[in-house]
């Protein structure tokens, strides 16, 4: 029994000896060879410090800089730790009279005593420097430094977008990057490749004494990341032809989208009215926006993204390549023009020109009777089981040429505009009892059909590449060799099965209408202009000039779509843009002052009707 005794004791010591001996290596560990100990122990008198990374600079297609940073700096404080001999610095620097800063105190200590609070967010450079030389006599109180966006042309708001402090539904779905304070994009590009443009934080690790005054570094830095910059990015916007697209535009509504054919690069995006980017920038923010919310001319509202207008004649060449392709009409087939359609009481009704027309003079004449006649015929016609079967086809065409469905650009809140589908139809007027002289109107792009302006761009880039278009974007590169790019620039090419014959008949078309047809104020000496003029109706006023055209015919460089809002035909005024647009991206200049000069001056907010034409 005592040897069992003596066994157990032994086996204890052993195991006690052990157990000691961990311990004592742990302790060594902890003291010696790590410093998480001291870490832990020394909470009460470190800080972290999170470093804001430079957001990335955004360059146009000519490698300019469009966006850049520009310092801001916030102001935070820890109540228990504060002390402000004299408030009156914050009235003299940043406007905060005594009682806000009171006021700004107690809402502090509320929150937190002992926790960090910002007191003022994103005081400029200017301001900051003279506020600097005076904080050094105050406790409690540190400054993050964070970057706004400074924008170096006045245009291009309706696509950059701006950049605003977080939400708390940001913070919540950031999986912990984004903090109070954090800026991040709010809309158009800076919000869509915000993951891109917004870098990666830093962290430096300070000690601090009682006073929340820094101290110096803690472990000579051995904690510290630095911040990574966000990543340069190239978008395909010519920032020049943007200038000059908004200038045409001022003193108007509407829109002007001009694309690369071949790459699908948007060259020029303008809504009209717009605004100056620079005013959505710094602290003045909030009020800015309130202001331009506000405002009745509406300059907040995209239009090349979100307004959405019967596209007018301009879509009577997807409709004449839909039944050129399905073989309904040849590029021979003639029908005459009263003035009108006659099989339906002269409805649509049409202007003085040649008559009777083919394809290509009705499209050189824009005639309204050969349009309606085709399209009642390719929906009658006996190849298909019946109306309904014979839309449907029709349908599938606009479709492909991307009207009536989101093209998926890369800036939020795209519309897809209107194709009406053949249950629509079957909805409104019953199943199976509506006709094709029911829907006539959507021969001449009326009635329930619409379009944005960004549609019709880029369906002029199907005709302008001769059947496919590349999916409209303003990323043009990424500025970082070891990126994996793929993410970003993978736009889709969709392909029209459409014979390139009927693009290339549609082209020469289109020619004639600038050389001898009815867009005379869309010519430019040494550039052959294809285009096509259209007048919108619209019910709540005087009808939109249209204008879509690509330049040169030949290997094409641009395509461009112009609307001006309750301006009249499509000559009048969206034409002579055109030129003016095409002209300064192919040539560099413009040599027509008179025209140049009386669209300037031109004020079209208030216009009064003007007799409809084609």
């Amino acid at each position: 029994m005592n040897d069992k005794l003596k066994f157990r004791g032994t086996i204890l010591l052993w195991f006690a000896g052990i157990v000691m001996s961990v311990y004592g290596l742990r302790l060594f560990y902890l003291q010696v060879v790590s410093d998480d100990f001291a870490i832990s122990a020394d909470k009460n008198v470190l800080k972290k410090n999170v470093i804001q990374p430079s957001r990335g600079i955004v360059y146009d297609r000519n490698r300019k800089i469009y966006v850049t940073n520009s310092p801001i700096y916030d102001l935070v404080i820890v109540p228990k730790d504060l002390y402000i001999p004299d408030t009156s610095i914050f009235q003299e620097f940043i406007n905060l009279s005594p009682q806000q800063v009171r006021d700004r105190i107690t809402s502090a200590k509320k929150y937190s005593p002992r926790k960090a609070s910002i007191f003022e967010k994103q005081i400029d450079a200017n301001l900051y420097a003279g506020l600097q030389e005076k904080l050094w006599e105050c406790e409690g109180i540190t400054t993050v430094v964070r970057n706004t966006r400074q924008y170096r042309y006045s245009a291009g708001g309706s696509f950059l977008g701006y950049i605003s402090e977080v939400t708390k539904r940001d913070i919540e779905k950031s999986s912990g990057y984004y903090s109070q304070g954090d800026l991040m994009g709010a809309s158009g590009i800076e919000r869509y490749y915000e993951e891109l443009l917004r870098g990666r934080k830093g962290v430096k690790t300070v000690m601090v004494d009682v006073h929340g005054r820094e101290v110096g570094a803690f472990a000579e830095g051995k904690y510290d990341t630095l911040p990574e910059k966000g990543k340069d990015i190239i978008i395909g916007i010519d920032a020049e032809l943007q200038t000059l697209g908004e200038q045409l535009m001022q003193k108007k509504r509407g829109s002007i989208v001009a694309i690369e054919p071949s790459s699908g690069e948007i060259l020029a995006f303008v809504s009209a009215p717009t605004y100056d980017p620079n005013l959505l920038s710094g602290r003045d923010l909030p009020n800015q926006w309130r202001n331009l919310q506000n405002d009745k001319m509406l300059p907040l509202f995209n239009r090349p993204l979100m307004a959405t207008y019967p596209p007018g004649s301009v879509f009577k060449l997807l409709n004449a390549m839909t039944a050129l392709s399905e073989g309904t009409i040849t590029p021979g087939t003639l029908y005459g023009c009263s003035r009108g359609f006659a099989r339906n009481g002269g409805k649509p009704g049409c202007h003085q020109h040649p008559s009777p027309t083919n394809v290509s003079t009705a499209i050189q004449h824009s005639c309204n009777a050969y349009f309606a006649g085709i399209f009642v015929d390719f929906l009658n016609n006996s190849k298909y089981k019946n109306v309904q079967d014979a839309y449907e086809k029709w349908y599938t065409y606009m479709r492909l040429f991307g009207a009536g469905r989101k093209l998926g650009v890369d800036i939020p809140n795209e519309k897809s505009g209107n194709i009406p589908s053949k249950d629509y139809f079957n909805k409104v007027y019953g199943k199976n009892r509506w006709k094709a002289m029911t829907v006539v109107s959507l021969s001449i792009g009326q009635g329930e059909v619409t379009m944005t302006p960004l549609q019709m761009a880029n369906s002029v880039c199907a005709i302008a590449n001769r059947g496919y278009y590349v999916q409209p974007h303003f990323l043009k590169n990424v500025l970082d060799e070891n990126l994996e790019k793929d993410k970003y620039l993978n736009f889709d090419t969709v392909q029209i099965p459409i014979d390139r014959g009927i693009f290339d008949l549609v082209a020469e078309a289109m020619e004639k209408v600038v050389t001898a047809g009815t867009a005379s104020q869309a010519r430019v000496d040494s550039i052959v202009i294809c285009g096509k003029t259209g007048t919108a109706q619209n019910p709540g006023g005087a009808d939109h000039s249209v204008f879509i055209a690509f330049a040169p015919k030949d290997n094409p460089k641009i395509a461009i779509a112009v609307i001006v809002e309750n301006s009249g035909w499509g000559n009048s005024w969206a034409a002579p843009i055109t030129a003016l647009m095409i002209e300064k991206y192919l040539k560099g200049r413009i040599t027509d002052q008179n025209k140049l000069n009386r669209i300037l001056e031109a004020d079209l907010l208030n216009v009064k009707p003007t007799p409809k034409k084609k």
